[in-house]
């Protein structure tokens, strides 16, 4: 039945971020179909404390919030089985972990954002039909994954999308994701012809514009937006920096954006990976 696994994710109150670390008491659940498509499935995380009968669980004491984590790959690759060493920091900390996948590749565009739009209103309503609190989503992703991420936050606090939910995600964070796509294309175009992965997502040169116009998350700012915090680096060559630059200076809500001096896409040191957590643990206890 499509989302059972749900009805023991988030039988718990209130959220909560604390800093210490649980131990990996937690059932899986893979390629749980939240669509109809083949692509439209997710790999869940959920803690819990196993009891002696094999694969019985009970939820933990205490309050456990839920990460959603949407993987990159320019809209037209990557997977959600590569992701786990992304969410494994929120794991041990006691989070749930949706890790969504999506359909993607070459004329896709806008398929990618529906299915996301979709994958978190379906969490959300199930945890309304078993009387369980809706605060506690956070949604992230890297590049690809990143842009999709905010638009999730964007698209469900303004606009009429279809699968838009009953509420917005508690914080969007944002690895190094897309946030304007035409200016993104226009990068490409010059800098890596050969990689315009935002051409190949869209498909045709002269729709970018229009994509760009509805789906960049730099044109879905309100005053509504839900808190924000972005992870990017000053050398990336696929993402340029100047994106997470254009999406912090027009936010009015909480945000933040922590630069990476020198990091590329995603290639940082451990001691700059280990301060973007500390930044973004502490951005979701702040906010």
């Amino acid at each position: 039945m499509r989302g059972s696994w749900l009805f023991v994710l988030l039988l718990t109150p209130a959220l909560t971020f604390a800093d210490d670390y649980w131990g990996h008491r937690i059932a899986v659940h893979t390629d749980v179909a939240y669509g109809d498509d083949p692509a439209q499935v997710a790999d869940v995380y959920y803690q819990g404390q196993k009891l002696s009968e094999p694969g019985k669980y009970f939820e933990l004491e205490g309050n456990r919030p839920t990460l959603v984590w949407i993987h990159g790959g320019g809209w037209v690759g990557g997977d959600k089985a590569s992701q786990f060493p992304r969410v494994i920091h929120f794991i041990e900390r006691g989070w749930h972990v949706i890790n969504l996948n999506y359909r993607q590749g070459p004329g896709t565009a806008p398929q990618a954002v529906d299915d996301v739009m979709c994958a978190f209103k379906w969490a959300i309503e199930q945890a309304e039909e078993i009387g369980a609190p809706t605060d506690q989503f956070v949604v992230s992703g890297l590049s690809a994954g990143g842009h999709l991420a905010l638009m999730v936050g964007l698209m469900n606090t303004t606009g009429d999308h279809p699968c838009k939910a009953p509420v917005a995600p508690r914080a969007v964070v944002n690895w190094f994701g897309i946030t304007d796509i035409e200016a993104v294309e226009d990068f490409l175009a010059t800098n890596r012809a050969e990689g315009n992965y935002a051409l190949s997502w869209v498909g045709d040169k002269a729709a970018v514009a229009d994509i760009s116009q509805r789906y960049s998350p730099l044109y879905r700012i309100t005053d509504a937006a839900p808190p924000i915090i972005t992870i990017h680096g000053t050398a990336d060559d696929i993402v340029p920096y100047d994106q997470g630059e254009a999406l912090h200076a027009a936010l009015s809500t909480p945000n933040e954006l922590v630069t990476v001096t020198n990091g590329s896409h995603g290639g940082f040191s451990n001691a700059q990976y280990q301060n973007a957590y500390a930044h973004i643990f502490q951005f979701l206890e702040d906010h």
